[in-house]
């Protein structure tokens, strides 16, 4: 997917959670990218956040679960695989 120049801030309230890796910051960021205008939720595939992350799947995977575990974020899922992302956190 070709991105405009665009900039994506991150809340400092998950910056600053020293309970979260950095693998969480960047899904968290990846994920704050795919939210278009007047939406609250975005759904970008595992393996779409990955690249974009420059991580493994399974980074992003263990990724998603700390921050639905922290509450920065809530997952809607799908059968075939289709997740729903909602921010808890958004500037």
């Amino acid at each position: 997917m070709k991105w405009k120049m665009s900039f994506t801030m991150i809340p400092t309230q998950i910056l600053m959670d020293e309970r979260l890796s950095r693998s969480c910051l960047i899904v968290f960021w990846v994920l704050t990218v795919h939210i278009f205008r007047g939406k609250k939720f975005c759904f970008p595939s595992t393996a779409t956040i990955a690249k974009e992350a420059h991580s493994s799947r399974p980074t992003v995977i263990k990724a998603i679960k700390e921050l639905e575990q922290y509450g920065y974020l809530e997952v809607e899922r799908f059968s075939g695989g289709v997740s729903k992302y909602y921010l808890k956190v958004l500037v």
